[in-house]
């Protein structure tokens, strides 16, 4: 067994068990699991039939080695940590796009603050984005509190089946 064929096998049962724990819900899109899975699918994949660029092929290859590498340097664990945070960054960068509109921040809004009532105004929107990630985070931690005790329920039944 080769070293590529070891990493496929130790590939393929990571991301069976990580099917196992993921939940079917509308965000499952957006969950780990199936980013990762998606990526080892486009990996793996090979459809005879289909015909691609070779600038497609390349493109579609890189972000897959740098999606492994990345993995395989930060660690699943690690890896995971930050696909959560860059999740909660992208949301704190639209809620602030957002807000700033409605405080009058932004760069096209009439009449454009100045003075005391702008920083008043920063200073409620640093308050209201720190807020936020506060609860971004807390919901984050639930949501892996109940996928880690799903997982030990699922690991309990099959141990009884």
């Amino acid at each position: 067994m080769t070293i590529d064929e070891s990493k496929n096998k130790i590939n393929q049962s990571l991301l069976s068990t990580l099917t196992k724990v993921t939940t079917k819900n509308s965000d499952v899109e957006d969950s780990f699991a199936a980013l990762l899975e998606s990526q080892f699918q486009v990996g793996t994949k090979v459809d005879p039939t289909a015909e691609s660029t070779a600038s497609t092929t390349t493109e579609s290859d890189a972000a897959i080695e740098s999606f492994k590498e990345a993995l395989f340097s930060k660690g699943a664990l690690q890896f995971y940590q930050d696909y959560n945070f860059e999740k909660i960054e992208k949301m704190i960068e639209e809620k602030k796009a957002e807000l700033e509109d409605k405080l009058g921040l932004s760069a096209d809004s009439q009449p454009a603050l100045v003075g005391e009532e702008r920083d008043a105004a920063l200073a409620n929107l640093n308050d209201m984005l720190d807020a936020f990630r506060k609860q971004l985070q807390e919901k984050m931690q639930a949501e892996d509190k109940l996928d880690q005790q799903n997982t030990m329920l699922s690991t309990f039944l099959q141990d009884l089946a």
